[in-house]
Protein backbone atom coordinates (compact mmCIF):
# COMPACT_ATOMS: atom_id res chain seq x y z
CA UNK A 1 0.00 0.00 0.00
CA UNK A 2 1.26 3.73 -0.79
CA UNK A 3 -0.09 7.00 -0.19
CA UNK A 4 -0.43 10.13 -2.78
CA UNK A 5 1.48 12.83 -1.15
CA UNK A 6 -0.85 15.18 -2.77
CA UNK A 7 -3.67 13.50 -1.35
CA UNK A 8 -1.87 13.99 1.58
CA UNK A 9 -1.06 17.73 1.60
CA UNK A 10 -4.52 18.14 0.96
CA UNK A 11 -5.74 16.33 3.79
CA UNK A 12 -3.64 17.81 6.28
CA UNK A 13 -4.61 20.88 4.71
CA UNK A 14 -8.57 20.22 5.12
CA UNK A 15 -7.70 19.00 8.35
CA UNK A 16 -6.15 22.88 9.29
CA UNK A 17 -9.43 24.21 7.95
CA UNK A 18 -11.53 22.41 10.15
CA UNK A 19 -9.53 23.12 12.92
CA UNK A 20 -9.93 26.99 12.50
CA UNK A 21 -13.78 26.53 11.47
CA UNK A 22 -13.77 25.27 14.74
CA UNK A 23 -12.46 27.58 16.59
CA UNK A 24 -14.01 30.50 15.24
CA UNK A 25 -17.38 29.29 15.76
CA UNK A 26 -16.40 28.85 19.20
CA UNK A 27 -14.61 32.52 19.72
CA UNK A 28 -17.54 34.31 17.41
CA UNK A 29 -20.21 32.21 19.84
CA UNK A 30 -18.46 34.07 23.06
CA UNK A 31 -17.76 37.14 21.30
CA UNK A 32 -21.52 37.64 20.18
CA UNK A 33 -23.23 36.24 23.08
CA UNK A 34 -20.96 38.89 25.11
CA UNK A 35 -20.64 41.86 23.67
CA UNK A 36 -24.57 41.49 21.60
CA UNK A 37 -26.86 39.47 23.17
CA UNK A 38 -26.05 39.67 27.02
CA UNK A 39 -26.02 43.36 27.06
CA UNK A 40 -29.88 43.20 25.09
CA UNK A 41 -30.85 40.81 28.33
CA UNK A 42 -29.68 42.51 30.91
CA UNK A 43 -31.51 45.96 29.79
CA UNK A 44 -34.99 44.18 28.48
CA UNK A 45 -35.09 42.87 31.98
CA UNK A 46 -33.19 45.01 34.05
CA UNK A 47 -30.91 42.53 35.77
CA UNK A 48 -28.86 43.54 38.82
CA UNK A 49 -25.42 42.70 38.93
CA UNK A 50 -25.88 39.73 40.79
CA UNK A 51 -28.80 38.20 38.65
CA UNK A 52 -26.59 39.39 35.25
CA UNK A 53 -23.85 37.58 36.35
CA UNK A 54 -25.81 34.28 36.48
CA UNK A 55 -27.33 34.55 33.23
CA UNK A 56 -24.50 35.71 32.08
CA UNK A 57 -22.73 32.35 33.06
CA UNK A 58 -26.01 30.16 32.42
CA UNK A 59 -26.20 31.57 28.46
CA UNK A 60 -22.24 31.52 28.08
CA UNK A 61 -22.22 27.71 29.16
CA UNK A 62 -24.57 27.19 26.57
CA UNK A 63 -23.37 29.00 24.28
CA UNK A 64 -20.06 26.94 24.37
CA UNK A 65 -22.12 24.22 24.13
CA UNK A 66 -24.33 24.71 21.54
CA UNK A 67 -21.99 26.48 18.96
CA UNK A 68 -19.71 22.80 19.14
CA UNK A 69 -22.76 20.89 18.58
CA UNK A 70 -23.28 22.91 15.39
CA UNK A 71 -19.78 23.22 14.37
CA UNK A 72 -19.80 18.81 14.29
CA UNK A 73 -23.74 18.58 12.69
CA UNK A 74 -23.39 21.50 10.12
CA UNK A 75 -19.41 20.82 9.09
CA UNK A 76 -18.47 17.53 10.23
CA UNK A 77 -22.01 16.09 9.34
CA UNK A 78 -22.11 13.44 11.97
CA UNK A 79 -23.37 13.01 15.67
CA UNK A 80 -21.80 14.82 19.01
CA UNK A 81 -21.25 11.70 20.24
CA UNK A 82 -18.41 12.94 22.68
CA UNK A 83 -21.65 15.27 24.27
CA UNK A 84 -23.71 12.47 25.32
CA UNK A 85 -24.05 11.77 29.39
CA UNK A 86 -22.72 9.10 30.99
CA UNK A 87 -23.91 9.75 34.07
CA UNK A 88 -21.89 6.74 36.13
CA UNK A 89 -18.52 7.78 34.19
CA UNK A 90 -19.23 11.56 34.79
CA UNK A 91 -19.51 11.16 38.58
CA UNK A 92 -16.28 8.61 38.33
CA UNK A 93 -14.55 11.51 37.11
CA UNK A 94 -15.58 13.81 38.72
CA UNK A 95 -14.14 12.10 42.04
CA UNK A 96 -11.26 11.05 40.41
CA UNK A 97 -10.60 14.82 39.62
CA UNK A 98 -10.79 16.09 43.40
CA UNK A 99 -8.58 12.80 44.44
CA UNK A 100 -5.92 13.43 41.46
CA UNK A 101 -5.14 16.78 43.15
CA UNK A 102 -6.08 15.39 46.73
CA UNK A 103 -3.16 12.99 47.15
CA UNK A 104 -0.76 16.24 46.59
CA UNK A 105 -2.58 18.24 48.87
CA UNK A 106 -2.81 15.74 51.74
CA UNK A 107 0.82 14.90 51.34
CA UNK A 108 1.27 18.53 51.68
CA UNK A 109 -0.38 18.62 54.83
CA UNK A 110 1.03 15.46 56.02
CA UNK A 111 4.50 17.40 55.55
CA UNK A 112 3.35 20.61 57.62
CA UNK A 113 3.89 22.61 53.99
CA UNK A 114 0.25 23.35 54.43
CA UNK A 115 -1.84 24.07 57.21
CA UNK A 116 -5.71 23.93 58.09
CA UNK A 117 -6.44 26.95 60.04
CA UNK A 118 -10.15 27.58 59.99
CA UNK A 119 -13.61 26.43 58.38
CA UNK A 120 -14.86 29.43 57.11
CA UNK A 121 -17.88 27.80 55.24
CA UNK A 122 -19.84 27.81 51.66
CA UNK A 123 -21.17 31.09 51.54
CA UNK A 124 -19.25 32.57 49.43
CA UNK A 125 -18.12 29.61 47.27
CA UNK A 126 -20.71 29.23 45.04
CA UNK A 127 -20.28 31.67 42.47
CA UNK A 128 -16.48 30.80 42.18
CA UNK A 129 -17.51 27.01 42.16
CA UNK A 130 -20.07 28.09 39.31
CA UNK A 131 -16.95 30.12 37.40
CA UNK A 132 -14.64 27.20 37.61
CA UNK A 133 -17.26 24.50 36.14
CA UNK A 134 -17.94 26.71 33.08
CA UNK A 135 -14.10 27.90 32.93
CA UNK A 136 -13.37 23.96 32.89
CA UNK A 137 -16.32 23.06 30.08
CA UNK A 138 -14.87 25.93 27.84
CA UNK A 139 -11.33 25.11 28.05
CA UNK A 140 -12.28 21.01 27.41
CA UNK A 141 -14.13 21.83 24.06
CA UNK A 142 -11.42 24.27 23.34
CA UNK A 143 -8.53 22.14 23.74
CA UNK A 144 -9.69 18.76 23.60
CA UNK A 145 -12.99 18.76 21.74
CA UNK A 146 -11.39 20.77 19.11
CA UNK A 147 -7.92 20.82 19.38
CA UNK A 148 -6.52 17.44 20.09
CA UNK A 149 -9.61 15.93 18.59
CA UNK A 150 -8.83 17.65 15.11
CA UNK A 151 -4.85 17.11 15.57
CA UNK A 152 -5.40 13.61 15.59
CA UNK A 153 -7.23 13.10 13.01
CA UNK A 154 -4.31 14.72 10.86
CA UNK A 155 -1.44 13.74 12.97
CA UNK A 156 -2.53 10.95 15.40
CA UNK A 157 -2.95 10.59 18.78
CA UNK A 158 0.93 11.01 20.24
CA UNK A 159 1.58 13.59 18.38
CA UNK A 160 -1.62 15.33 18.85
CA UNK A 161 -1.30 14.87 22.52
CA UNK A 162 2.27 16.61 22.75
CA UNK A 163 0.86 19.30 20.64
CA UNK A 164 -2.25 20.00 22.25
CA UNK A 165 -0.49 20.16 25.83
CA UNK A 166 1.96 22.32 24.37
CA UNK A 167 -0.17 24.65 23.57
CA UNK A 168 -2.54 24.35 26.31
CA UNK A 169 0.85 24.90 28.33
CA UNK A 170 1.23 27.88 26.45
CA UNK A 171 -1.80 29.57 26.95
CA UNK A 172 -1.73 29.62 30.59
CA UNK A 173 1.61 31.48 30.60
CA UNK A 174 0.10 35.01 31.29
CA UNK A 175 -0.86 33.71 34.43
CA UNK A 176 0.16 34.54 38.19
CA UNK A 177 2.85 33.09 39.67
CA UNK A 178 4.30 31.65 36.44
CA UNK A 179 7.34 30.26 37.13
CA UNK A 180 9.72 27.31 35.30
CA UNK A 181 8.45 24.46 36.77
CA UNK A 182 4.74 25.98 35.61
CA UNK A 183 5.87 24.48 31.48
CA UNK A 184 6.22 21.39 33.26
CA UNK A 185 3.29 21.44 35.58
CA UNK A 186 0.71 22.71 32.88
CA UNK A 187 1.92 20.76 30.25
CA UNK A 188 1.42 17.23 32.34
CA UNK A 189 -2.08 18.63 33.18
CA UNK A 190 -2.76 19.17 29.75
CA UNK A 191 -1.44 15.71 29.26
CA UNK A 192 -3.62 14.47 31.79
CA UNK A 193 -7.02 15.71 30.38
CA UNK A 194 -6.66 14.72 26.95
CA UNK A 195 -5.66 11.48 28.29
CA UNK A 196 -8.91 11.62 30.29
CA UNK A 197 -10.32 12.27 27.20
CA UNK A 198 -8.59 9.58 24.80
CA UNK A 199 -9.93 7.11 27.31
CA UNK A 200 -13.74 8.07 27.87
CA UNK A 201 -13.91 10.01 24.61
CA UNK A 202 -16.77 12.68 25.95
CA UNK A 203 -16.23 16.27 26.85
CA UNK A 204 -18.48 15.89 29.91
CA UNK A 205 -16.33 13.85 31.59
CA UNK A 206 -13.20 15.52 31.04
CA UNK A 207 -14.53 18.60 32.47
CA UNK A 208 -15.98 16.78 35.12
CA UNK A 209 -12.68 15.85 36.05
CA UNK A 210 -11.29 19.45 34.95
CA UNK A 211 -13.49 21.16 36.97
CA UNK A 212 -13.09 18.63 40.36
CA UNK A 213 -9.60 18.79 40.48
CA UNK A 214 -9.61 23.08 40.28
CA UNK A 215 -12.41 23.16 42.48
CA UNK A 216 -10.55 21.25 45.64
CA UNK A 217 -7.56 23.71 45.30
CA UNK A 218 -10.24 26.46 45.34
CA UNK A 219 -12.52 25.17 48.37
CA UNK A 220 -9.39 24.39 50.55
CA UNK A 221 -8.16 27.73 50.36
CA UNK A 222 -5.57 27.52 47.89
CA UNK A 223 -4.56 29.63 44.58
CA UNK A 224 -5.64 27.84 41.93
CA UNK A 225 -3.41 28.44 38.61
CA UNK A 226 -2.24 31.61 40.19
CA UNK A 227 -6.19 32.63 40.52
CA UNK A 228 -6.21 34.28 44.17
CA UNK A 229 -9.74 33.48 45.10
CA UNK A 230 -8.71 32.42 48.58
CA UNK A 231 -10.93 35.23 50.70
CA UNK A 232 -13.90 33.22 49.03
CA UNK A 233 -13.13 29.91 50.11
CA UNK A 234 -14.55 27.09 52.46
CA UNK A 235 -11.52 26.85 54.36
CA UNK A 236 -8.44 29.11 55.24
CA UNK A 237 -5.08 27.39 54.60
CA UNK A 238 -1.64 29.43 55.16
CA UNK A 239 1.82 27.77 53.63
CA UNK A 240 4.68 27.50 55.12
CA UNK A 241 8.30 26.93 53.29
CA UNK A 242 9.76 26.58 50.13
CA UNK A 243 7.84 27.50 46.48
CA UNK A 244 9.43 24.14 45.58
CA UNK A 245 6.85 22.33 47.59
CA UNK A 246 4.15 24.46 47.95
CA UNK A 247 3.80 26.20 44.48
CA UNK A 248 3.74 29.67 45.80
CA UNK A 249 1.17 32.19 43.74
CA UNK A 250 0.55 29.29 41.09
CA UNK A 251 -1.08 26.95 43.93
CA UNK A 252 -0.30 23.11 44.46
CA UNK A 253 -0.33 22.46 40.56
CA UNK A 254 3.71 23.64 40.52
CA UNK A 255 4.84 21.39 43.33
CA UNK A 256 6.79 19.03 42.89
CA UNK A 257 4.84 17.09 44.82
CA UNK A 258 2.20 17.38 42.21
CA UNK A 259 4.90 16.69 39.24
CA UNK A 260 5.57 13.48 40.79
CA UNK A 261 1.49 12.52 41.25
CA UNK A 262 0.60 14.18 37.91
CA UNK A 263 3.43 11.92 36.04
CA UNK A 264 2.10 8.99 37.60
CA UNK A 265 -1.18 10.03 36.47
CA UNK A 266 -0.23 10.38 32.93
CA UNK A 267 1.78 6.80 32.44
CA UNK A 268 -1.62 5.39 34.41
CA UNK A 269 -3.79 6.61 31.75
CA UNK A 270 -1.78 5.90 28.30
CA UNK A 271 -1.43 2.72 29.15
CA UNK A 272 -5.30 2.08 30.14
CA UNK A 273 -5.82 4.18 26.67
CA UNK A 274 -3.24 1.73 24.79
CA UNK A 275 -4.73 -1.52 26.68
CA UNK A 276 -8.26 -0.31 25.20
CA UNK A 277 -7.00 0.49 22.02
CA UNK A 278 -7.50 3.69 22.29
CA UNK A 279 -4.14 5.06 20.65
CA UNK A 280 -4.17 5.41 17.02
CA UNK A 281 -1.80 7.07 13.72
CA UNK A 282 -3.47 9.47 11.73
CA UNK A 283 -6.89 7.50 11.03
CA UNK A 284 -8.34 9.74 8.55
CA UNK A 285 -5.39 9.16 6.28
CA UNK A 286 -4.99 5.59 6.66
CA UNK A 287 -8.28 5.09 5.30
CA UNK A 288 -8.86 7.76 2.83
CA UNK A 289 -5.45 7.78 1.06
CA UNK A 290 -4.27 4.45 0.83
CA UNK A 291 -3.53 2.83 -2.70
CA UNK A 292 -3.06 -0.66 -4.03
CA UNK A 293 0.15 -1.56 -5.21
CA UNK A 294 0.80 -3.22 -8.37
CA UNK A 295 1.58 -6.30 -6.45
CA UNK A 296 -2.22 -6.13 -5.08
CA UNK A 297 -5.06 -7.78 -6.35
CA UNK A 298 -7.69 -5.25 -7.35
CA UNK A 299 -11.38 -6.53 -7.14
CA UNK A 300 -13.87 -5.32 -9.83
CA UNK A 301 -17.37 -3.63 -8.68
Amino acid sequence: MRRLPQSRSRFLIRELLKLCVAAACLVVAIAAYRLLLHPLIESAFSLGEHASSIVRRVNLFAAVVLSYWAFVRCYERRAARELSLPWRWILLAAVAGALSIGVTILALYATGHYQLVSFRGFGQAAGILATIWIAAVIEEVAFRGILFRILEEGIGTRAALVGSAVIFCLAHLENNGVRWVTLLSVTLAGLMWAEVFIVSRNLWVVAAHHCCWNATIFLIGLPLSGENWRAQAAWVTVSHGSVLWTGGAFGPEDSLVNLVVSAGICAALWRVARHLDKVSAARSLGREFMLPTSTQKVEAP
